[in-house]
C-alpha cells in the first residue's frame, strides 16, 4: 500500500475556488498558471450547522471543515469578528447560549464544548455517547440550565454550566434514535423524536409524557420546537402545532406552500417567527397562520430566525448565508460567510465528475466549484443545495441536490442554472446520477426522507426536461446507485431507506432495469444477510458491490452463474469504477484507493493516507483516455495514477 504524498501525484494543482460569486454572474478567476506539485481546496465553503444569538451577536458552528470553527458575527456592524476551531469534530447542529457563554453539542464525537467570547477560548466539558455520535439538539432553559438531543440514542442530557456537570435523562421515546430538536421552560424540557414525537420530561422528577397531538402520522417530519408561556410550539410540513404544555388545546397554524418550517422563535410579544426550508421565506404568525413577511435565499435549510429588542429580524441559512431584515422594511439584507477567508475553508466534499474536456466540476454545499486545470483557474457557483452527484451532459453538467430533491443543470461557464424540477414523492436525498448516452437519458437514484423506506429511480430527458419517477423499482429500500451495462441499469438497494423506520427487508437487492423498456426485468440479492448496499458496477458480466451495512464487504458477483466469486473487506465503503480493463474501488474511513479486479481474489491497496475528503462517500473519476484519476487528498483536488 502506498502512502499517497506529493511524490505520489501526478499532478496537484493549486485552484483556488472564488467565495461569494452571485447566481449568473462569471466570478473571477483565480490569478495565473499554476505548476504541476502544488495544490489547493477542491471546494471552500463556510455552511453553517449550529446557530445561536446573544444579543445583536450571532454565533455560528461550521460544518464541513473539520476541525469545524466557531464563527462570531457581529449583526449590527454586519461582518465576522472572530473565528475559532474547535479540537475536532465535522461540525455541531447544537448551538445555545447560556450566561454569556456558547454551549456546542458535535458530532461524530459526541463532545460538549463551552467557548468563551471574552476569552475566545474553546474548552471539551465531556462526551456523551461512543464515537459516531450526533449531538442534534441544543437549547437552554430560564434558569440557564442547558440540555441536548443525540442520535443514535436518542437521549436527553442535562449540563450544569456552573459545575460542568453532564446528566444522562435517558432516551426520549422508546424505540426512537434521535432526540432531534429540543426546547424547555421553567418546568420541562421537551423533545422532537423520529418518529414524530413530542416528549415533555419533567426538569425535576424526569417523567416522560408524549404530548404530541392524537391524529398526527408518524412521518410527519418535525422541523423545530420553541415553548413559551404554558405552550409549546412544533414546526412541521404544514406549519405548526401550537399545543399547551399538557398536549391540550391543540391549534394548527398553517403555513400555506411551503415544504417545511423548520426554524421556529417566540418573539418578546409571544409570536413567532419561522423559516420555510427550501423556499427562503421568513415568516410570522398572523392569526391562526404564517404569512411571508421577506424572502431568504431560496432552495436552502434554515438554521435558525429571531427577533432582536429593537425589532431586527436575523436569520441564517445552511450554506453560511444570512438575512437581516430592519424594521419597517420588506426586503432583506444577505450576506455570505464565505465571503471572509477566516470562517471559509476546504470542505468534506459532496461529488466529482471529470468532464471530456478536461474540466472539473466539484460538488460542495449549496456550491458546485469548475476546475479548469489545464489553465489553472476555477469557478464557484451558488446552487440551491448540496450537490449529491453530477454528471457531465453535452458542454453542461447535470446534478441532483439535497435536501430539495431538485435536478438542475448548470453551465460550467457562466454558471447559470436551468432546473428540472423536484424530484418529489418523499424522495429528499439523491445518491447517483448517471448518463445513458443510448437513450440520452440521465438517471437519478435517491433516498426517501427520514422515518421512510421507498426510494426512487428518476427518469430525465434532458433535451425535453420530461421527468418520470419510478416507485416501484425496489419495494421498500432506499436506490443507493446505479450502474450501466448496454440498456441495463443494476439498482442497488438500502432495506434502511431514510434511517429513523426500521426495515421490512432482510437483505439489499439488485434490481434490473431496462433502460429501452423501462420496467424492471430482474431482482436478485447477491449476498444474503447484507441490508445496506452503497455502490454497484459491471464490468464483463460481474457485478461489483460495496456494502455499507456491514461496513467495508465487497464482492465480485458473476451474473451468468448467479455466484460469488470473490469477497473481502476494505476499510470502509464508496465509490467503484470500472476504468482501462480494470475496477476500483475508493472507501471511507481512512479513504483508501483500491483496485478490486478483474480476477483478483483479494482486493490490492493503491493508495492510503489521504486523508478525510468525502461528506458523501470516496470518489475516483478516471480521466478519459488516460489511466489516471481525479480525486482528493487532504481536500485539495488530485491526479493520480490507477495501475493495471
Amino acid at each position: 500500500m502506498t502512502q499517497l504524498n506529493r511524490r505520489n501525484l501526478i499532478q496537484l494543482t493549486a485552484l483556488s475556488a472564488v467565495g461569494g460569486a452571485v447566481l449568473g454572474e462569471l466570478p473571477a478567476a483565480a490569478e495565473g498558471p499554476r505548476q504541476p506539485g502544488q495544490y489547493g481546496p477542491a471546494s471552500l465553503s463556510a455552511a453553517i450547522v449550529g446557530m445561536a444569538v446573544d444579543g445583536t451577536t450571532g454565533y455560528f458552528v461550521t460544518r464541513g471543515q473539520t476541525p469545524p470553527k466557531v464563527v462570531t458575527y457581529d449583526i449590527a456592524a454586519r461582518a465576522v469578528t472572530d473565528v475559532v476551531p474547535l479540537e475536532r469534530g465535522d461540525g455541531a447542529w447544537a448551538c445555545t447560549v447560556s450566561g454569556g457563554k456558547v454551549y456546542i453539542g458535535t458530532y461524530s464525537f459526541g463532545d460538549v464544548v463551552e467557548y468563551d467570547p471574552a476569552t475566545k477560548t474553546a474548552r471539551r466539558l465531556g462526551t456523551i455517547g461512543p464515537s459516531g455520535t450526533i449531538v442534534f439538539a441544543a437549547t437552554t432553559a430560564p434558569d440557564g440550565v442547558v440540555y441536548f438531543g443525540t442520535y443514535p440514542r436518542g437521549e436527553v442530557w442535562s449540563l450544569q454550566p456552573a459545575t460542568g456537570t453532564l446528566t444522562n435523562l435517558g432516551r426520549a421515546f422508546p424505540g426512537s434514535q434521535y432526540a432531534r430538536l429540543l426546547a424547555a421552560d421553567e418546568r420541562y424540557v421537551y423533545a422532537g423524536t423520529i418518529p414524530a414525537h413530542i416528549v415533555r420530561i419533567d426538569r425535576a422528577t424526569g417523567e416522560k409524557v408524549d404530548i404530541m397531538p392524537t391524529g398526527t402520522p408518524l412521518d410527519a417530519g418535525l422541523g423545530a420546537l420553541a415553548a413559551a408561556g404554558g405552550r409549546v410550539y412544533a414546526a412541521s410540513a404544514f406549519g405548526v402545532h401550537d399545543i399547551a404544555s399538557d398536549g391540550s388545546g391543540h391549534v394548527e397554524v398553517p403555513a400555506d406552500g411551503e415544504y417545511l418550517v423548520d426554524s421556529l422563535s417566540v418573539t418578546g410579544d409571544g409570536g413567532l417567527l419561522a423559516l420555510g426550508r427550501l423556499t427562503g421565506s421568513i415568516l410570522r404568525r398572523e392569526g391562526d397562520r404564517l404569512v411571508t413577511i421577506a424572502q431568504g435565499p431560496a432552495g436552502d435549510e434554515g438554521r435558525g430566525v429571531v427577533e432582536l429588542a429593537d425589532g431586527t429580524v436575523f436569520a441564517a441559512n445552511g450554506s453560511g448565508r444570512v438575512s437581516i431584515l430592519a424594521p419597517g422594511r420588506d426586503t432583506v439584507e444577505q450576506h455570505d460567510l464565505t465571503d471572509d477567508p477566516r470562517a471559509a475553508g476546504p470542505e468534506l466534499l459532496q461529488s466529482m465528475c471529470a468532464a471530456p474536456d478536461g474540466s472539473v466540476y466539484v460538488g460542495g454545499h449549496f456550491a458546485i466549484t469548475v476546475h479548469e486545470p489545464a489553465r489553472g483557474v476555477s469557478r464557484r457557483y451558488p446552487v440551491g443545495g448540496e450537490a449529491k452527484d453530477i454528471v457531465a451532459w453535452r458542454d453542461r453538467m447535470i446534478s441532483a441536490l439535497y435536501p430539495s430533491g431538485e435536478i438542475v443543470e448548470l453551465n460550467p461557464r457562466t454558471g447559470q442554472v436551468r432546473s428540472f424540477g423536484q424530484i418529489g414523492h418523499n424522495q429528499q436525498r439523491p445518491w447517483d446520477v448517471v448518463h445513458h448516452k443510448p437513450s440520452g437519458l440521465v438517471l437519478v437514484a435517491s433516498a426517501p426522507r427520514y422515518g421512510s423506506l421507498q426510494g426512487a429511480l428518476t427518469l430525465l430527458d434532458p433535451a425535453t426536461g420530461e421527468l418520470e419517477v419510478r416507485l416501484d423499482i425496489l419495494p421498500n429500500q432506499a436506490l443507493n446507485a446505479i450502474a450501466l451495462d448496454g440498456d441495463l441499469a443494476y439498482i442497488a438497494g438500502d432495506t434502511w431507506g431514510g434511517n429513523g423506520t426500521p426495515p421490512t427487508e432482510p437483505t439489499s437487492q439488485v434490481a434490473v432495469f431496462d433502460i429501452r423498456r423501462r420496467e424492471v426485468v430482474d431482482r436478485f440479492a447477491p449476498l444474503p444477510g447484507q441490508p445496506s448496499m452503497q455502490h454497484v458496477e459491471v464490468f464483463n458480466g460481474v457485478l461489483y458491490a460495496s456494502y455499507k451495512r456491514t461496513s467495508g464487504t465487497w464482492i465480485a458477483y458473476d451474473l451468468t452463474t448467479r455466484t460469488v466469486l470473490h469477497s473481502g473487506k476494505l476499510s470502509g465503503y464508496g465509490e467503484i469504477v470500472a476504468h482501462h480493463g480494470q475496477v476500483y474501488a475508493a472507501t471511507n474511513f481512512g479513504d483508501t484507493i483500491y483496485r478490486l479486479g478483474p480476477g483478483l481474489a483479494a482486493a490490492e491497496p493503491l493508495y492510503s493516507g489521504i486523508g478525510t475528503n468525502w461528506y458523501t462517500v470516496p470518489r475516483i473519476e478516471p480521466v478519459p483516455g488516460a489511466r489516471k484519476a481525479w480525486t482528493a487528498v487532504d481536500r485539495n483536488l488530485a491526479l493520480v495514477e490507477l495501475p493495471g
